[in-house]
C-alpha cells in the first residue's frame, strides 16, 4: 500500500463534488418522452454537429429544457440556424414509420462508441441515415464497422432521440443524445474492477450497466482515474481500506468520485 500517498489522497476527494452529475432515475418507462411538440432551435456544435437546445418542454420528463449534444439525420436538407422549429421527440427504440428503415441500432451504437472527430461521428451517422457516399476516414470506418458487427439495440447509458419536424421545410430531421442515469456503484463494485485490473483479484470483470462491452473496462477504468485525477493503485488501497467512521466515509468518497467521473449517480450507503 502506498501509505505515502493516502493521506493526501483521502484529503483530496472532496474537491470532485463539482463535477455534475446526472439526474435521479425515473420510475417512468425510459425514455419518458413528451407527446406534444416541443421547439428545438440548433447552432453549429464543435464536439456535435449541432448545440440543439430544446424549449416548451414540460417537468417530468426525460428531457428539460436545456442544450444537448445534436447530430445530423437528413442530410440533403438544411436546418435554418437560430430559428425555433417545432418538433415531435421520439425514442429512437421505438422510431416514427417513416423513419423505421433506418438503422438506429447502429447509431446508438456510435454515440455511445464514438471515435475521431466531430465530423468523424457525423460521417458515420450519415452512413446509416440517407448518405452512404459519405466521406469516410479511419476512425468513420472504424466505428461503421462495429456498429455493423453490433446487434444490441443499447450498447451504453447513451440514446438518440429523434426530432421529427412537424410541417417545417427549415428544419432537418435530427438526434439529440440523452443520457440514462446509472445508480451509483458501490466501493465494492470499484474495489472488485480495480483489483482485476490490477492483476490482485481472480475472476472477470463486472459491469457497471446492462450491455457494457466488459473488454473495454481497462480503458474505462483509466479515463475515469485521469479525470479523477488518482493512482489506480492508489485508489484499490484506499476502497480496501477497513473500518468505520472516517475510513468508512472515505471509500465511499472513494466510489463516488469515479462514479461522478463516470457520470453516475452517487452511491448511497444505507
Amino acid at each position: 500500500m502506498k501509505t505515502k500517498h493516502l493521506a493526501a489522497l483521502l484529503a483530496g476527494l472532496l474537491m470532485f463534488s463539482s463535477v455534475a452529475l446526472l439526474t435521479s432515475v425515473k420510475a417512468a418507462p425510459w425514455p419518458n418522452l413528451p407527446l406534444t411538440q416541443v421547439q428545438l432551435t440548433a447552432e453549429d456544435g464543435t464536439t456535435s454537429y449541432f448545440d440543439s437546445t430544446l424549449g416548451g418542454v414540460p417537468p417530468g420528463f426525460d428531457v428539460d429544457n436545456g442544450v444537448y449534444p445534436g447530430w445530423c439525420v437528413d442530410r440533403t436538407t438544411n436546418m435554418v440556424r437560430s430559428v425555433s422549429h417545432d418538433v415531435i421527440l421520439y425514442s429512437s427504440l421505438s422510431p416514427p414509420s417513416e423513419l423505421s428503415g433506418i438503422d438506429w441500432t447502429a447509431i446508438n451504437y456510435i454515440l455511445n462508441h464514438k471515435q475521431g472527430t466531430m465530423m468523424d461521428v457525423q460521417n458515420a451517422i450519415w452512413f446509416f441515415t440517407d448518405y452512404t457516399d459519405t466521406p469516410i476516414s479511419a476512425a468513420t470506418q472504424a466505428m461503421i464497422n462495429a456498429a455493423k458487427a453490433n446487434s444490441d439495440p443499447v450498447t451504453g447509458p447513451v440514446l438518440a432521440v429523434i426530432c421529427l419536424p412537424v410541417d417545417d421545410p427549415c428544419a432537418q430531421t435530427s438526434i439529440i443524445e440523452i443520457v440514462k442515469s446509472v445508480c451509483g456503484l458501490s466501493p465494492g463494485f470499484w474495489k472488485h474492477n480495480i483489483g482485476v485490473y490490477l492483476g490482485v483479484k481472480n475472476g472477470a470483470y463486472s459491469s457497471p450497466y446492462e450491455g457494457f462491452d466488459k473488454t473495454t473496462m481497462p480503458d474505462f477504468l483509466e479515463a475515469l482515474a485521469a479525470a479523477i485525477p488518482v493512482d489506480l493503485e492508489d485508489a484499490y488501497a484506499v476502497l480496501s481500506t477497513g473500518g468505520g467512521g472516517a475510513i468508512a466515509q472515505a471509500r465511499l468518497d472513494m466510489a463516488n468520485a469515479f462514479n461522478a467521473a463516470a457520470g453516475f449517480l452517487p452511491y448511497v450507503d444505507e
